[in-house]
C-alpha cells in the first residue's frame, strides 16, 4: 500500500496537465499513487492522463460523468488506497519536495493535518501567495486553530497532505455541484484536527490560468458565484455554533469580511445591475448575524465598505471601491481633531454621512519596511531602508523617529541597537521623491556572538509618526540579495552573518564554528570534504545534508582525529527522480539546494568553508552539482541542470558588454539568449567558443528583433547560452554588487538573481527630470500649459498603437504624405525605444518632454489609439482619429461579459473620453459612420473616406488582387507578379518560400492548439501566432513548430504575408477579408459576426482539415466575401489615406492628389 494517494481531478486542462503529472512523478517522496479523475473533460485531457498510466504504474485513471470538481475529488478518494491524502488540481503543480516535506512533518509530529505555503505563477514566473502571507509569517508544529488563529484564512485544501484516518473518521467529503468546495472542508478539518503542522516552505503552485478558460477564483463580478461563496462561507458559521465552538464565531466573521467576500466588494463598481443587487441581498443576510465590535475590529476602509452594504448605498459603495482602486495611498487619509481617518468621497456626519468611528484609521498606519542596503562597514552590520506608513509621509526632519531592537528569536531576549532617521526616496523603483521615512540601524556582531546568545536574532522597529506609534518586524520578501552580503568571524570560531528568513524576515544569525571546509574532490559519483575541526564533535559525528527548502536530512559518516576531518556524500542521493516519459518537469522551483551540518556531543553546527574554497562543478546523469561556499560563509551544495559560468563580466567602451565564462562539459554554442522576465520576449546575440569555453558580447541599446536593431525596453533579463542538442543553459554569475553602464538615454545594470543567474536590469528611456509622478506632474501641469503658448508647428504628430508601432492608418497617411512631397515635419510616438523609423522621421519618447512638446504645438495629430487624457486641443490644430474596431466592440463599448470591463472595453472608454479633442473621425464607409458617432458621441467631422490602414493590404487600388496563394506569385519576380511586402515579411521571419502560411490570431477566449494545428499540418506549412495587445501568451508545448510572432511591428505585414488567417479575434478578421483570402473563426474563442466570410470552426484538427482544401473554402465564401466588403469596406480600393490628405490636409502642395 503507498504511503500517499496524490487525487488529481481533470477537466478542460489541456494545455497543463501533462505539468501538472509531471510535477507529482518527480517528486522526491516515490512511495505514492496517482488518481487521477476524468470528470468527462471534453477535451484530450484523458488521453493525456492516459499515457501516464501507461508509463508509470504508479498513475491509474478512472473515468466518470461530469459532476465537478466537488465530486471528483470524492471520487478519487474511494479509489485512493494511501495512508495520507493529497488533493492536486490539473492546472496546477507541487514543488519537487512537497510531499517529502509534509510527510516528514506528519510523521515526526503526529498531527492529523500539515499545511504548507503557495505560490503563485503565471507561466513565466512565480511570486508568494498574498493571501497565504498572514497564515504563514508565524509556522509552528502541531499547533491548533484556537491558538493561531490566522489559520481561519488557509482554505485551500490543496496545500495540505491529510491523515486518511483523520479524514475517515470525521466522514470528511466535498460538497458537490457547487463552487468554493475548498472552505468548508479546509476550516472544518482545522478546527476538529488534534493538531496541525505549519510549514513555511512553499508546497503548492497556484496558477493564473494565462489561456483557455479562467479558473474559479479569477472569475469575479459574476451573479452565478455569489450564491455559493455566501453558502460556503454561512457552512462554517454553522458548523462553529453547532459543534459548541461558538467563541469562534466572532473569529470566523472578521476573518469572512476582510478577506473571503471582500473579492466580490472589490469588483463591486465592475458588476452588472443583477450582480449588484444579488450582493446586497446576501450580504445583508450576513451581516444581519454579526456582531458589532466584529465590524468595529475591521479596516477602516472596509468598514466603510460594509456600514454602506448594510445601509444599501450601491451608488456611494460603488463611488468608494472606485476611489480605493484610483487614489494614492498618502491622499487616502485625513488627520482630524480625534486621529486619522479614511478621506472617501462621503460626507461624515448628516444624511448621506458616515459616522468618524466608522472612517477611523488605526492598524491600516502601520509602517511598511523596505530594505535597501545591507552591508558590513567599519565590522558593524549596517541596515538601511524605509519604514513609514503608505498613508502618512514624513515630509520633515521631525515628523519621525526609529527605534531598534535584535530579538532572540528563541528566548525572547532583547538588545536595543542604535538607529536613526534619514532622508531617503519614497519610491525604490522610479520617481527622485524623497522623504524623511528612512532609517540606519547599526549592529556590532560582538552583541550577540557571546555565550549564550548564539541562535538566530529578528530586529523590530518602532517608529513614531506625530504622536502615532507602531512596530513590526523588519521584513522584506524581495530583499533576496541579502544573502550575498556575506558573514563576519567573531573570535576563532564564531561568526554572524545576516539573513532573510522563509517569511521575508531580515535575520541576524550568529553561529558558532565546528568544522570547516577545506578541499573538496569528486571520484566517480562520490564528493570528498576535508577539513579543520574548531569544536569537539563527540566519537560518532554525522554529516546532516538537508534539502533547503523542505526535505529530510540524508546522513553520512564523519571520520575525524579531533584536528581534521572528512566525509564522503553519493552525489546520487541528491538527484531528482527522473520522469518516467523523459522530460525534464518545467517547473517554476529554485534549483535545489542542499545545506550541510554536522551532528556531534555538543549539538548540530553549520558547515562552513574556507574563504577561498573554489567552487566545483561535477556533472551527473546531465545535470550539475555544484559545490561552493555561500557568503554566510556555509558550505552548500546545488543541484541543477547544465549552467554556463561566466568567469568574467565586465562593460566596454561604447556600451558593449562581454561575458566570458566555461560549462562543466564541452558544448557546441549558438547563440546568446536575452529573455524578458516579465513578458514573452526574446533576443539573440553572437556567442563563440568551443569545448567548454564560450565569449559573448552584447550591445543592448542595439539588439537584433524582428522590428530591426532597437535598444532592449525597460525590464530584466536572463542570459543564457543556447547550445546545439542541449538548449538553453542559464548564465550563472558571481557578484559581490551590481555592474552599472549608463547612456545618455539609460541605464544597464548586470547582477545575479538569487539563483546567481545573470540578470540584466535595463532602464528606460526617460531622464531624470521626467521620470516618476512627482516629474510627470510637472511636465502636465507647468511646461505643457507653457509650450501651448508657443507657434503651432508645421508637422504632423502620429502615434499608433500606443507608440508600440510604425503601422496601420497613421502609416498609411504617412507614407501618402511624404509621396505627395509636402514640407511637413514627420514626429511619431515612440515608447521605450521600441519603433524602428525610417528616416525623415523623428522619434518622440512617450511622456518625455518632446512628447508633450509635440502634442502642444504640432498643427497635425493623426492617431488610432486613445490621446493622453492631459491633451487639450488648441486653436488652429487638427486632431485625425483613425481608430477602428469591430461591429461587436462599438455596439457595447463600455462594458464586457456581465458587466466585467475588459481591457479592449477599457480602450473604448479612453477614446469616447478624448473624442471632445478630435476634430475628424475617419469612417470605412456608410455602414460605420452613425454607429462611430452614437459609439464615441462625436460631434465633429466624419472622414468617411474609407480606412487608410486598408491600403497597406490593397496596395494596387485592387481589393480582389491577392486572391491567389502568396507562394505562387512569389515563384516569380515578387516587384512584378507578387507583392514586395509580403515577400520583406517572408524573409524577415525567415519564413520558406514556398510555404503556406498559416496566420493565428487568438482571441480573448479559449485559444486554438497552435502547436497541434502545426503538427497535423506538417513541414509544407508554416504557423504563426500573433497575439492581439491584452491577449496572454499561449501555453508552451514541445511538439509542433508554431511561432509566436507578436513581436512583429506590423500586424498588416503579416497579414499580406499569411495564406491563410485562423482568428478569434473579430476584428482580424474584417481587416485581414481586405485582403480576399479565406478566414477560418475559431468557434471555441469567438462567436462569429454572422457576415464574417469564412467557416467556424473547433479543435486544431478541424482546422487543419479544411486548410488543406483552401481553394474549396475561397471558393464557397467567395460571393459572401464580395458582399462583406461592399458592406463593411466599400472604400478599400487603395486610395484612402488619398482622400484624407485631401479632406484634412488641402490640396495647395499636392503633387499627385
Amino acid at each position: 500500500m503507498p504511503r500517499i494517494s496524490v487525487i488529481v481531478p481533470i477537466y478542460d486542462v489541456e494545455p497543463y496537465l501533462a505539468a501538472c503529472l509531471r510535477s507529482v512523478a518527480v517528486q522526491t517522496w516515490q512511495d505514492l499513487e496517482v488518481v487521477m479523475v476524468d470528470d468527462g473533460s471534453p477535451d484530450a485531457s484523458a488521453e493525456i492522463a492516459a499515457g501516464f498510466a501507461e508509463r508509470d504504474d504508479r498513475f491509474r485513471l478512472v473515468r466518470r460523468d461530469n459532476g465537478g470538481l466537488g465530486a471528483a475529488r470524492n471520487t478519487g478518494i474511494r479509489y485512493a488506497t494511501g495512508e495520507f491524502l493529497m488533493f492536486l488540481d490539473s492546472d496546477d503543480l507541487l514543488p519537487v519536495h512537497a510531499l517529502d516535506y509534509l510527510a516528514a512533518s506528519l510523521l515526526e509530529t503526529g498531527s492529523d493535518i500539515a499545511t504548507g505555503n503557495v505560490t503563485r505563477y503565471d507561466g513565466r514566473r512565480t511570486r508568494p501567495s498574498a493571501m497565504h502571507r498572514p497564515v504563514f509569517a508565524r509556522p509552528g508544529r502541531a499547533t491548533h486553530i484556537t491558538r493561531n488563529r490566522a489559520l481561519l484564512r488557509d482554505r485551500l485544501v490543496t496545500n495540505k497532505l491529510w491523515r486518511r484516518s483523520f479524514w475517515d473518521a470525521h466522514a470528511l467529503a466535498f460538497p458537490e455541484g457547487v463552487l468554493y468546495e475548498d472552505i468548508a472542508v479546509a476550516l472544518r478539518a482545522h478546527f476538529l484536527a488534534c493538531s496541525a503542522d505549519v510549514l513555511p516552505a512553499p508546497v503548492y503552485v497556484w496558477r493564473e490560468r494565462d489561456a483557455g478558460g479562467r479558473s474559479i477564483t479569477q472569475d469575479k463580478a459574476r451573479t452565478g458565484h455569489l450564491a455559493d461563496r455566501f453558502a460556503a462561507v454561512a457552512a462554517v458559521r454553522r458548523f462553529l455554533a453547532e459543534h459548541n465552538l461558538t467563541a469562534h464565531i466572532h473569529a470566523w466573521d472578521q476573518a469572512v469580511l476582510e478577506s473571503d467576500l471582500t473579492n466580490f466588494l472589490d469588483v463591486f463598481d465592475q458588476g452588472s445591475e443583477e450582480f449588484r443587487t444579488r450582493f446586497l441581498d446576501l450580504a445583508g443576510a450576513y451581516l444581519d448575524d454579526v456582531a458589532a465590535p466584529v465590524l468595529d475590529a475591521l479596516p477602516a476602509l472596509r468598514r466603510v465598505e460594509w456600514h454602506l452594504v448594510r445601509a444599501r448605498r450601491p451608488r456611494d459603495l460603488a463611488d468608494v471601491v472606485e476611489w480605493d482602486r484610483t487614489v494614492e495611498p498618502d491622499r487616502r487619509v485625513v488627520r482630524g481633531l480625534w486621529g486619522h481617518h479614511l478621506d472617501v468621497p462621503l460626507p461624515r456626519g448628516g444624511g448621506r454621512g458616515v459616522p468618524a468611528a466608522v472612517t477611523r484609521v488605526r492598524d491600516e498606519i502601520a509602517p511598511r519596511f523596505r530594505l535597501d542596503s545591507v552591508r558590513w562597514a567599519d565590522d558593524r552590520l549596517v541596515l538601511e531602508g524605509r519604514a513609514a506608513s503608505p498613508f502618512l509621509k514624513p515630509a520633515g526632519r521631525f515628523h519621525q523617529r526609529v527605534f531598534a531592537a535584535l530579538v532572540h528569536e528563541r528566548t525572547g531576549r532583547r538588545i536595543r541597537v542604535p538607529a536613526a532617521v534619514t532622508r531617503t526616496r519614497v519610491s525604490a523603483r522610479q520617481g527622485r521623491e524623497q522623504d524623511w521615512g528612512g532609517f540606519r540601524i547599526v549592529v556590532d556582531p560582538a552583541l550577540v556572538a557571546r555565550a549564550g546568545r548564539l541562535g538566530r536574532w529578528h530586529v523590530e522597529v518602532r517608529v513614531v509618526n506625530r504622536g502615532t506609534v507602531r512596530q513590526g518586524r523588519l521584513a522584506d520578501p524581495r530583499a533576496t540579495w541579502v544573502a550575498r552580503v556575506g558573514c563576519r568571524a567573531v573570535g576563532q570560531d564564531r561568526y554572524v552573518a545576516p539573513l532573510l528568513s522563509e517569511t521575508g524576515d531580515l535575520v541576524v544569525d550568529a553561529e558558532r564554528e565546528a568544522a570547516r571546509v577545506a578541499t573538496q574532490s569528486v571520484r566517480g559519483d562520490l564528493l570528498r570534504l576535508v577539513g579543520t575541526v574548531l569544536a569537539d564533535l563527540g566519537p560518532d559525528p554525522v554529516l546532516l545534508v538537508t534539502r533547503r527548502p523542505g526535505g529530510t536530512p540524508l546522513t553520512y559518516p564523519v571520520r575525524t582525529d579531533r584536528r581534521t576531518f572528512e566525509a564522503t556524500v553519493d552525489l546520487n542521493d541528491l538527484l531528482p527522480p527522473r520522469c518516467p516519459d523523459g522530460r525534464e518537469p518545467a517547473l517554476p522551483d529554485l534549483p535545489p539546494e542542499w545545506t550541510v551540518e554536522v551532528r556531534g556531543a555538543a549539538g548540530t553546527f553549520p558547515v562552513t568553508a574556507m574563504d577561498d574554497l573554489p567552487p566545483g562543478r561535477h556533472p551527473l546523469a546531465g545535470r550539475e552539482i555544484v559545490v561552493m561556499r555561500e557568503r554566510s560563509g556555509r558550505l552548500l551544495l546545488r543541484d541543477q541542470p547544465v549552467a554556463a559560468f561566466a568567469d568574467l563580466a565586465e562593460w566596454l567602451p561604447g556600451g558593449e558588454l562581454l561575458v566570458e565564462g566555461r560549462f562543466s562539459l564541452p558544448q557546441e554554442v549558438e547563440a546568446l539568449v536575452v529573455t524578458a522576465l516579465d513578458r514573452p520576449d526574446e533576443r539573440l546575440a553572437p556567442v563563440e567558443g568551443s569545448g567548454t569555453r564560450f565569449r559573448a558580447r552584447l550591445t543592448p541599446e542595439r539588439v537584433g528583433s524582428l522590428a530591426g536593431l532597437l535598444p532592449l525596453p525597460k525590464g530584466r533579463y536572463v542570459l543564457a547560452v543556447r547550445v546545439k542538442g542541449g538548449g538553453d543553459l542559464p548564465v550563472e554569475l558571481d557578484t559581490e554588487s551590481p555592474m552599472v553602464h549608463e547612456t545618455a538615454s539609460r541605464t544597464f545594470e548586470l547582477d545575479a538573481d538569487p539563483r546567481g543567474r545573470a540578470v540584466l536590469s535595463v532602464s528606460g528611456d526617460l531622464a531624470g527630470n521626467e521620470r516618476g509622478k512627482k516629474a510627470q506632474w510637472e511636465l502636465r501641469t507647468s511646461a505643457y500649459p507653457a509650450m501651448r503658448g508657443r507657434p503651432l508647428r508645421e508637422a504632423v504628430f502620429f502615434s499608433s498603437a500606443g507608440g508600440t508601432r510604425f503601422a496601420g492608418s497613421p502609416r498609411a497617411v504617412y507614407e501618402e504624405l511624404r509621396r505627395r512631397g509636402t514640407d511637413l515635419e514627420f514626429l511619431w510616438h515612440v515608447r521605450d525605444g521600441q519603433v524602428a523609423l525610417p528616416e525623415g522621421v523623428d522619434p518622440v519618447r512617450s511622456l518625455g518632454r518632446e512628447h508633450y512638446e509635440a502634442l502642444a504645438r504640432c498643427r497635425y495629430v493623426v492617431v488610432d489609439d486613445p490621446l493622453p487624457p492631459w491633451f487639450a486641443r488648441r486653436s488652429g490644430q487638427v486632431v485625425v482619429q483613425t481608430w477602428h474596431g469591430s461591429p461587436a466592440a462599438l455596439a457595447s463599448p463600455c462594458a464586457g461579459q456581465d458587466g466585467e470591463a475588459g481591457a479592449g472595453e477599457r480602450r473604448l472608454d479612453r477614446l469616447a473620453e478624448s473624442a471632445g479633442e478630435w476634430t475628424h473621425l475617419v469612417s470605412a464607409g456608410p455602414w460605420w459612420t452613425p454607429l462611430l458617432r452614437e459609439a464615441f458621441r462625436f460631434t465633429g467631422e466624419m472622414l468617411e473616406t474609407g480606412l487608410p490602414c486598408d491600403d497597406l493590404l490593397t496596395p494596387y487600388g485592387d481589393p480582389t488582387a491577392f486572391s491567389a496563394p502568396y507562394h505562387d506569385a512569389l515563384q516569380g519576380d515578387p516587384g512584378l507578379h507578387g507583392d514586395p511586402a509580403a515577400a520583406g515579411a517572408r524573409r524577415r521571419l525567415g519564413l520558406r518560400p514556398a510555404a503556406r502560411v498559416v496566420l493565428y490570431v487568438p482571441g480573448g477566449g479559449p485559444p486554438l492548439d497552435a502547436a497541434r494545428l502545426a503538427a497535423v499540418l506538417g513541414g509544407d506549412h508554416e504557423v504563426l501566432v500573433w497575439r492581439p495587445p491584452g491577449v496572454p501568451p499561449l501555453p508552451s508545448r514541445p511538439e509542433g513548430a508554431a511561432r509566436d510572432v507578436s513581436a512583429y511591428p506590423d500586424p498588416y505585414g503579416l497579414y499580406r504575408a499569411a495564406d491563410v488567417l485562423v482568428t478569434g479575434d473579430e476584428a482580424a478578421a474584417f481587416d485581414f477579408a481586405v485582403t480576399g483570402r479565406p478566414v477560418i473563426l475559431h468557434a471555441a474563442d469567438l462567436l462569429p459576426h454572422p457576415d464574417v466570410p469564412g467557416p467556424a470552426l473547433g479543435g486544431a484538427d478541424e482546422v487543419a482539415g479544411v486548410i488543406g482544401d483552401l481553394e474549396e473554402v475561397a471558393g464557397k465564401h467567395a460571393g459572401p466575401l464580395e458582399a462583406f466588403l461592399a458592406r463593411y469596406r466599400p472604400l478599400a480600393d487603395g486610395r484612402a489615406a488619398a482622400r484624407l490628405a485631401e479632406r484634412v490636409f488641402g490640396q495647395g502642395w499636392a503633387k499627385d492628389a
